[in-house]
Formats: structure tokens, sequence, C-alpha cells
């Protein structure tokens, strides 16, 4: 075995145990061969450039050898058991057919749920676009094109909590009449759409479309309800999609919500306005005015449920519709659903709470212990502090009214 060959292993075997043994369950697959002199542009060049540089000598070939590697890493699983909202719109006039979107639902939602996916039932999704208060009649009913009125596929998801959403549409519904071995016969054709998409970035993960004929003898079609050979090409189609999706939906690859897809938005609120008109009385290092803010402040901010720092403050979330909260003790909460797109900024006016009210009075006695609490942070840290005011109105502590308010290092506090 030649040197060259050697060291080819051998670096090959280096990498592979570095990605394996870094944790990462990687694999490197190699290939090596020979570059074709007279295809290959860069070796034609390279045979000019050392003819030209050696004009005694004739350059009677070149020859290259080459390593293709390629590197192989797991494909993400799909989320264990994931959570599946359905959504069915009837697009024909088919007398009777509204009446079975809900069959149509259930029927898919069995499929899917023996294939191990949790299914939410119509209860859940209600209670998601009621929850956000967002929704129209239309969009509660079902589709509109494909995508609900007023927002994506992500927005719905994220109203609902699920993995994936289902766009299931019964396109056409109709009858032939025929003639087969002269007797009539009728025809009965029902056209189905069916969609998945991810509910991170809206992506589609599966899509069919579905038709079907169903020959009836003429004299049965007549004395018999359509709708039961439409249902019966419905069972034909859940059965038929349910076993694709059941199959396919191992190979779905769900979009992580990282930080590539994330947007940062910034929220402040009335109590941190105040904490920052008292800011120019204090001469303090920026590191020590953001501690005084968020400390003094104390204001909570909380998205779909979980905290995420407190407020004046930065932070990142995916692009869409979420529940923001805002809370402070003494205050009434603030909640409202809100889109957030990058560089959005929510400045929330925060009022006082009845509890708040029994104890401060009015904002006006609320902001004056804002500050003395402020002044009194600020000077355990070594600064002096100098507050102005005569601006507020009816502010008082205790028997003290307006003026001026200087907090120094060692000064005592009258209340």
């Amino acid at each position: 075995m030649s040197n060259k060959k050697v060291i080819k292993i051998v670096t090959a075997l280096m990498l592979y145990s570095a990605l394996v043994f870094n944790g990462s369950a990687q694999q490197v697959v190699s290939e090596t061969g020979k570059l074709d002199a007279s295809a290959s542009q860069e070796l034609q060049d390279f045979k000019r450039k050392i003819q030209a540089a050696n004009p005694g000598m004739d350059v009677v070939s070149v020859e290259a050898d080459v390593v293709k590697r390629a590197v192989l890493a797991p494909r993400p699983a799909p989320p264990a058991n994931p959570k599946v909202a359905i959504f069915v719109k009837n697009q024909t006039r088919v007398p009777g057919m509204d009446d079975e979107v809900d069959g149509v639902r259930d029927r898919i939602g069995a499929e899917l749920a023996g294939a191990g996916m949790i299914i939410m039932d119509q209860a859940e999704i209600a209670g998601g676009f009621n929850r956000f208060k967002v929704t129209t009649a239309e969009e509660r009913a079902g589709l509109v094109d494909g995508v609900f009125t007023g927002g994506s596929t992500v927005r719905v998801a994220q109203m609902l909590g699920c993995d994936y959403i289902m766009l299931v549409n019964i396109i056409r519904a109709s009858t032939a009449q025929r003639t087969a071995g002269g007797k009539p016969v009728t025809i009965f054709t029902l056209n189905m759409t069916t969609k998945v998409n991810e509910a991170v970035q809206g992506s589609s993960v599966y899509g069919s479309s579905w038709s079907q004929k169903l020959p009836v003898p003429g004299d049965a079609a007549a004395a018999d309800d359509p709708m039961n050979y439409y249902n019966d090409l419905i069972d034909q189609w859940s059965t038929q999609t349910g076993e694709e999706i059941a199959a396919k939906a191992p190979t779905w690859r769900r979009a992580d919500a990282t930080l590539e897809n994330m947007v940062s938005f910034s929220v402040s609120t009335t109590v941190d306005e105040l904490i920052k008109g008292l800011e120019s009385g204090v001469r303090a290092p920026n590191e020590l005015l953001d501690e005084m803010r968020h400390v003094v402040g104390g204001v909570t901010v909380e998205l779909d449920g979980a905290t995420l720092g407190s407020s004046p403050g930065t932070f990142q979330a995916t692009p869409g519709l979420h529940q923001l909260r805002i809370t402070r003790q003494w205050m009434t909460p603030w909640q409202k659903t809100v889109n957030i797109q990058e560089g959005a900024n929510f400045s929330v006016g925060l009022e006082l709470s009845d509890a708040g009210i029994n104890r401060y009075q009015s904002m006006e006695g609320f902001r004056s212990l804002v500050a003395f609490t402020y002044a009194e942070a600020v000077m355990r840290k070594g600064v002096k502090v100098n507050f102005d005011t005569a601006a507020w109105r009816d502010v008082s502590i205790g028997d003290k009214k307006g003026g001026d308010v200087n907090v120094g290092v060692g000064t005592t506090v009258v209340r």
C-alpha cells in the first residue's frame, strides 16, 4: 500500500473518531479516485504552468488524487406522539355534506390516533381560539383557501399548542348517469385534498389529492340517500390516507425553534418610565442603573406562561402570535395576545390593583414610595441622590407634601 493511501486512511479514521467521541454520532464516508487530466481544467492549467516554467523539458502527463468525503449525522426524529389539530372544510354544495364534516374529522382522526398521534378534540380547539380571542366565526368553522382568515398556519398552531395542522378539503362530490350492460348505473365521485403543515415554520410535510368513483345500480341509487354512497367513499379516503400518513410520518422533519428563526422584541412599562425619570437625579455607572431598574421596578414578563425576566428588557421568541403577561405586586396584571415580530416594542401601562389602591391611595402615592425605595437602594451602594418631586401632583408621604426630597449617604429619610 502506498504512503499516500495510508495517509488518507489514517486521516479519515482520525476525523471519524473525533466526530464520534465528541458525542455527535456523526459518520464520515470517503471515496478515493483520480482526476482525469483531459477533463479537468485545473489540471490543464497546472500542466501549462509547469511547462512554461520548464522550457527545456516536456510535461509528459499530469495526475492528481482526490478524496471525496461526506459527513453523515442522524436525522432529527419527529416529535414523539405529536399533537395534531384537524380542520375540515366542505367546498361542495351537495345537500347533507356539511353534516358530514365532523364525521370526516373523526374518521381521519381515528386513523392517525392508531398511528400514535395525539388528536386534538373540538373542545380543545375551540378553547384555544376563545383563549386568544382573535378568531372569526369563519376561522372557527374551517379554512379559507387553505389558510385561516387573518393568520397563517403558524399562528393557529401557536394558539392551539400543537405540532402539526391538518387541512382537509372536500373539493367535489358529483354523480353521473351511465349505462352498463343495458342497465342504468349512477357513478358517485368524491374529490378530497389533504395537507399537513408543521407548526414552527408552517412548511408542508404532507400533501395529497384523492379522487375515487363508486358505481351503483341506477335503481338502488334512486331509492337510497346519496350520502350513504358518499360516506362509503369517505371511508375509503380515510383508510387510504391514514395508512399513507402513518407510513410517512416518521420521515417528517419538523423545524426546531432555534435562534436562527427567533426574533427580538422589547418590553417596558409605566413603572420603568417612572424609574427612568428618577435616574436624572442619580450619578452612577450604567451597570448600577440597570440593576436598580429591575430590582426596584419589580416587573415580571411572561410569554405563553413562561417567565422571561423583568422589564425593561429585550427578549427572544418565535415570530407570530403569543400571550404576553406583565405583572407587579400591587398592580393589576396586564395580559394580551400580541403579534411578535423582529424589533417589536411593547410599552405597557400598569394600573394599581384594588389592594394597591388601599395601600397607596393613588398613583402619586405609589410614585413617591417608589422614589424613596429607589433612593434607599442606591444609598446602600454609596450613591448620592437628588429627586425633585415638585412636578408631582398630591404627593404625600406621612405628613410631608410635595417639594424637594434630598437623600444622600448618611441622610435620614423622614416618613
